[in-house]
């Protein structure tokens, strides 16, 4: 899940298996905001994929799992 914060000036990616977060530094654009915090999370080896028109977030360790095909 991406969730951006203006007051606090993150955005954050939940991932959508565990309680795992990851923030960024946000821009004054939200959606700049938004694009930069994918490109952080996808360098961090996060996996982002389009699922049944929503977008799913994994960190890297719900990402392996996944790639075994055990989870989701």
């Amino acid at each position: 899940m991406l969730k951006a914060d203006s007051v606090a000036g993150t955005a954050r990616i939940v991932c959508d298996s565990c309680p795992t977060s990851m923030d960024s530094v946000m821009d004054a654009d939200p959606r700049a905001a938004r694009d930069k915090a994918v490109r952080v999370a996808k360098i961090a080896r996060w996996l982002i994929e389009k699922h049944a028109g929503a977008w799913q977030h994994f960190c890297p360790a719900c990402r392996q799992t996944r790639d075994r095909g055990s989870l989701i």
